[in-house]
């Protein structure tokens, strides 16, 4: 675990554009080391979903120094990990290694950032994996119903599709694309690099500096997504699928992270749907009381970032309680909307948000998500100090403002998914 009260950060930023976030770490002879890249699907053309998920799942496919087998092989050898990923916002590569070898590491994310070669062999065995990949998705009545659902509330704009794309989509993708994707979006003045673990700043700083000084990209350019508005009246699609249970989702377009609200929507997303056992109503009422859930819960702050994210309520029941399931989520988001919430409540989300709170981490990994958040989003360096002062500052009255304001009970979507009536 990461002891996350005492962790310091240091920021540089190269004269190129590049930011470098390192946090020491010492206790374990270990090093996280991430690029984050401004490039996720957002960035998808319009007519060519998957492109960025496909151009980031390329990064480590070969480069102009290494094959795919010999970068595969040099992280082998000193026992590290290597993954590269890529959502609706970053894409980038992410390496696990001991600090010894940070000089590879570096060496190793400036050839996949700054030239990959995307052989075509190696494109064309990729797209089959993600075809398959999105076939066995097909066949996931929560995962359909989830996208169905991106593609009301985001109509007309990239997000409105899945992150690794469609069939059709995929399949019409070629390798040109995906080269000239990586010239117009993977620039230093749109990357994060990020270190935690046993490494001197001086150090690290040293070595980016030296792999990355003399990276620049002219051809640079960042598409703007149209505004998304919420929806001005209710929207109901249901879609047939052969399995035994029911997918209901209900809610509308969420909130961005740097929302002044977000504080009183963590609190009001505790109570309503996102809390453990007993400390939500949703769950509470219709999964522990009623019986009509497997899964039930609801949340407007997880999905948020630097694009606003979605409130969701969500049930899986079986499709006899089809229309209880669906008046039971209505009427507990409509009483949180009128009828607010209680102090006892807002007490017992307020202590489980901050007793919660990455005090400690798991993982260097995960202080690198978070230090990268702090960057995103302009937290500050004293976040942690103030992250329980403005939980603790969130009030019944604040709750009940938003639930009124960012909670639809009039014009929201509906999505089924499920068997055949």
């Amino acid at each position: 675990m990461v002891l996350i009260s005492k962790f310091h950060c240091q920021r540089k930023c190269l004269p190129n554009g590049l930011v470098l976030l390192v946090s020491e770490n010492y206790r374990l002879p270990l090093l996280s080391l991430h690029a984050f890249v401004l490039a996720g699907s957002a960035q998808n053309p319009m007519e060519s979903p998957g492109l960025a998920s496909m151009t980031a799942s390329l990064l480590d496919e070969g480069t102009e120094r290494f094959s795919a087998h010999q970068i595969a092989a040099l992280v082998e050898g000193t026992g590290g990990a290597l993954s590269v990923f890529s959502h609706r916002e970053l894409s980038g590569i992410s390496l696990e290694l001991k600090s010894e070898d940070l000089e590879l590491g570096i060496d190793l994310l400036a050839e996949m950032l700054q030239r990959p070669t995307f052989p075509r062999e190696r494109f064309e065995l990729e797209r089959q994996k993600v075809l398959n990949h999105l076939q066995s998705l097909d066949d996931n009545p929560q995962v359909v119903a989830g996208n169905l659902f991106n593609k009301l509330i985001y109509e007309g704009t990239p997000l409105q599709d899945p992150v690794p794309g469609t069939g059709k989509s995929v399949r019409s993708l070629d390798r040109d694309q995906v080269s000239e994707f990586h010239r117009h979006h993977f620039a230093p003045r749109n990357t994060y690099v990020v270190a935690v673990g046993a490494v001197g700043t001086d150090r690290i700083s040293e070595l980016v500096a030296q792999h990355f000084l003399g990276w620049e990209n002219p051809d640079f350019s960042r598409r703007e997504i149209p505004e998304i508005k919420r929806q001005s009246q209710p929207i109901f699609q249901e879609r047939t699928v052969d399995k035994a249970q029911l997918n209901i989702l209900v809610g509308n377009l969420g909130v961005t992270r740097n929302n002044p609200d977000y504080y009183a929507l963590q609190v009001m997303d505790v109570i309503l749907g996102s809390g453990p056992g007993f400390t939500s109503r949703i769950p509470r009422t219709l999964r522990d009381e009623q019986g009509l859930a497997y899964t039930t819960y609801a949340d407007i702050c997880s999905s948020s970032g630097l694009y606003p994210g979605r409130f969701i309520a969500y049930i899986n029941t079986s499709p006899e309680h089809r229309e209880q399931a669906l008046q039971g989520l209505l009427a507990a988001i409509k009483s949180m909307v009128d009828e607010g919430v209680t102090e006892e409540e807002v007490k017992i989300a307020q202590d489980y948000l901050t007793g919660n709170f990455v005090f400690d981490f798991q993982s260097n990994a995960h202080l690198a998500q978070f230090l990268l958040g702090t960057e995103l989003y302009g937290l500050g360096i004293d976040f942690l100090q103030e992250y329980p002062k403005l939980i603790r500052a969130v009030t019944p009255e604040d709750v009940h403002r938003v639930a009124r304001c960012y909670l639809d009970t009039v014009n929201y979507t509906t999505v089924m998914v499920g068997p055949a009536n």
